[in-house]
């Protein structure tokens, strides 16, 4: 193979497509949550990267220096050193599997089948929204909420919250990522990971 890339001049091509590919950096705590979706999207398109994980003591410095107050956080480096950062996990996600997936099935560009990837992101997205009060507000973020920072009531509200999501949104959800599993027998959008 190697004499018939130097004569149909695909040494010099070769090169350049190797020598291009970015250094990617993906910074966030150590737990899986919002970055997850990155690094697997990275893992599964074999796209080499660094998994920084900081612990919450570092995240006061770095908060400041992001660019919405939050994390993941991604950093490309290009080849000729210029990089890039990027926030947003699931515009992240869409980024390495459209760009690294040499299979073209994780975010492929067919308009029918990239509707049902994003019906089911949009999906994963509110039962992620639904959720959300009763882990923040456990967290300690209550305020966010519109409650005061000295709130008796807070753990009553905040076990009320995650009861009613574990009897009414969660069983919602999962039947409607059951039925999607069911008409497709593997994946949530057909035979492959999407």
């Amino acid at each position: 193979r190697a004499w018939l890339g130097s004569f149909l001049g695909w040494d010099s091509v070769i090169s350049v497509v190797v020598m291009a590919a970015p250094k990617i950096t993906l910074t966030y705590f150590n737990i899986e949550a919002a970055a997850e979706k990155v690094r697997l999207a990275l893992v599964m398109t074999g796209t080499p990267f660094e998994d920084k994980r900081i612990n919450f003591d570092e995240w006061g410095a770095l908060k400041p220096t992001t660019p919405y107050g939050q994390l993941p956080l991604m950093t490309v480096t290009n080849a000729d050193g210029s990089t890039k950062t990027f926030a947003q996990s699931v515009a992240m996600m869409r980024w390495v599997a459209r760009k690294f997936d040499a299979t073209n099935t994780l975010y492929p560009a067919e308009p029918d089948i990239m509707l049902e990837i994003e019906e089911v992101i949009g999906l994963s997205d509110d039962l992620q929204k639904a959720w959300q009060p009763a882990l923040y507000m456990g967290m300690g973020r209550h305020t966010s909420y519109g409650h005061p920072a000295e709130w008796s009531e807070k753990a009553e509200v905040v076990k009320k919250l995650r009861e009613g999501f574990l009897q009414e949104s969660l069983p919602k959800f999962m039947e409607f990522f059951t039925k999607k599993l069911q008409a497709t027998g593997a994946f949530f959008c057909g035979d492959k990971p999407t």
